[in-house]
């Protein structure tokens, strides 16, 4: 279905085979409120049995992507309830997902921000994206899950960094530490390189990228080992699909095969 969805913190447009999540807080620097991460979840869960959708660009516009979480929620609440609600599944939506995702970032992507921005399977900056996790200069703890969320893109040596200086970085350093895969020279272009991958993703096999992602997924868990039954169904569900046939019918025949997503 083309059209738009509509929700108060966020915009949600379709297209064939693409939808674009936008945060929409700009008076606050699409700051993270309980609010908007519900309704990106609920965008989630709603895309994800969309058949018409193959994948998923989240973004905060062309100036900030998030600049955090919003200090006028963590205010009214007291410490307890601030843990208790921030640990009870706050992004449950992108950890259940089974399409690809692509965070395209310019501005800020600080704290929160930055999280969501990693917990995308694919990310490109501009020059005037600003990538951190400024924990320790705010007085706040960097829990174990939010660091395990850097350390599965980047390594040890670069987590501590980011973590323990509360540094920020640009486009350049984004791209040298690995927490993006492309870095483009203007919002224009990032437009360019994020059509770029979309072409390959809605090209792929749907079950295929499906299957790889649940079992990135596994592999990333910390939380104890992966399930291994959970992406060998996934794999199967490859196998039996009528798009593994047109597959091998395609190499056979030599020409680019076609997928629909069954």
């Amino acid at each position: 279905m083309i059209g738009r969805m509509a929700y108060e913190h966020i915009q949600v447009e379709l297209e064939p085979s693409i939808a674009t999540v936008t945060l929409n807080r700009p008076k606050v620097l699409n700051a993270l409120s309980p609010e908007l991460i519900g309704e990106v979840n609920q965008a989630l869960r709603d895309l994800d049995i969309d058949d018409g959708v193959r994948a998923v660009v989240i973004t905060g516009g062309p100036k900030v992507f998030a600049a955090g979480a919003d200090i006028a929620d963590m205010a009214e609440r007291t410490a307890v309830e601030q843990l208790h609600r921030d640990q009870t599944g706050r992004w449950a939506g992108i950890a259940a997902f089974t399409k690809p995702l692509i965070a395209a970032v310019n501005g800020y992507a600080l704290g929160g921000g930055c999280e969501l921005a990693l917990m995308c399977d694919l990310r490109v900056c501009t020059h005037g994206a600003q990538f951190g996790v400024p924990a320790v200069r705010l007085g706040l703890p960097y829990r174990l899950e939010d660091i395990a969320t850097i350390l599965n893109v980047v390594g040890l040596a670069q987590a501590r960094e980011m973590v323990l200086l509360g540094r920020r970085y640009g486009g350049e350093d984004a791209l040298r530490l690995g927490l993006v895969n492309w870095l483009a020279g203007s919002v224009a272009a990032m437009g360019t390189v994020v059509d770029t991958a979309v072409a390959d993703l809605t090209s792929a096999a749907p079950l295929s990228l499906a299957a790889a992602r649940v079992a990135f997924q596994e592999l990333a868990r910390r939380d104890g080992p992966p399930d291994v039954e959970r992406a060998q169904r996934a794999a199967d569900r490859c196998y039996a699909s009528r798009d593994y046939a047109e597959g091998r019918a395609a190499q056979r025949e030599k020409r680019k095969p076609v997928f629909q997503g069954n």
